[in-house]
């Protein structure tokens, strides 16, 4: 669907950590992300919000790459305190769920030992299954893939790694690309039937199958930031669980311009999790915005949230 009413751009990609300073470590030490935003972790939210009951604690890190907060994805890192996390008990790399990144560096090379050197597996290169060329995928602390693969030649390598998509394991591809559509997405490679190897997966994993991969983008990203979807044989029908404190990648920030607009237009086909909401970030320079969620047929949760086009046009980082 073309409307401008429905999702524009990614804002942020939510991740979920065991522990805030492992994850900058890889993705700001290693990788060169930078937090430029951190929220209060003593200010309490509403955990409602999230699925979550009573209120909650948590420290959380907005971590760019060079592009900064008006030209690129940021990766959300949030630890939670109270509740707890909840821990990802399963190690299969095709459950359902967003199931890996993407992070274009200079040299693959180097950065895949420099993970290496830091603790993390890392794979032997592969064929890059969201970024195309030669890949290498390494496993961050909290189970999420990571997919290196090389800048274009005209990138200006100087700012570290650019997150340029994710990747999530659909039960049904079909039905998640149209979730997809009915929410804002382009579909840039429609579904098709090809084989995947394991390590395209995660990293030292066997076997072939052949699966359903798709590509989706939103209008203001162009092609900078992607979504694969991949339906995999062996992938269950059992959706991700609602409830917001869950390891790993959970959810996706959306911009809209208006969010009672943007929902008007959305099917009542799409799943809504609950009314839209204020939703607070204390400790930052942003009081709050208004938000809506929806649900994927895995279960992703993509947020709606009110971001008028007009802060991205202003002069300034």
């Amino acid at each position: 669907m073309g409307s401008e009413q429905l999702a524009r751009r990614f804002l942020h990609v939510n991740l979920n950590c065991a522990a805030l300073d492992a994850t900058e470590r890889v993705y700001g030490d290693v990788l060169g992300l930078t937090a430029r935003m951190r929220t209060d972790p003593e200010v309490a939210t509403d955990g409602s919000i999230l699925g979550l009951d009573g209120e909650t604690y948590c420290a959380t890190a907005f971590l760019y790459d060079a592009r900064g907060g008006r030209g690129g994805c940021a990766l959300e890192a949030i630890e939670y305190h109270s509740p707890p996390l909840s821990r990802d008990p399963s190690a299969d790399p095709v459950r359902p769920g967003i199931r890996g990144l993407q992070l274009a560096v200079a040299d693959v090379d180097a950065a895949a030992a420099a993970l290496r050197r830091g603790g993390l597996e890392v794979g032997d290169p592969v064929d890059g299954l969201m970024g195309g060329g030669k890949s290498v995928l390494a496993l961050d602390p909290d189970g999420v893939v990571i997919e290196l693969t090389a800048l274009p030649p005209d990138a200006d390598s100087s700012g570290g790694a650019l997150f340029d998509g994710i990747r999530i394991a659909a039960i049904d591809a079909a039905a998640t690309g149209e979730f997809l559509t009915d929410i804002g997405f382009e579909e840039l490679a429609a579904p098709s039937t090809q084989s995947v190897a394991g390590a395209q997966l995660s990293p030292g994993a066997s076997g072939e199958n052949d699966c359903v991969v798709a590509c989706y983008a939103l209008a203001e990203d162009g092609r900078q930031f992607k979504l694969v979807v991949v339906q995999h044989p062996d992938t269950a029908a059992v959706p991700v669980p609602w409830g917001g404190n869950r390891q790993g990648l959970y959810r996706c920030a959306l911009r809209v311009e208006n969010v009672h607009d943007a929902l008007a237009q959305v099917p009542d086909s799409v799943e809504r999790m609950g009314d839209p909401v204020w939703c607070p970030l204390p400790g930052t320079k942003i009081e709050g915005l208004h938000i809506a969620f929806l649900r994927s047929p895995d279960g992703v949760v993509f947020e709606f949230v009110e971001r008028p086009l007009s802060f991205f046009t202003r002069s300034g980082s």
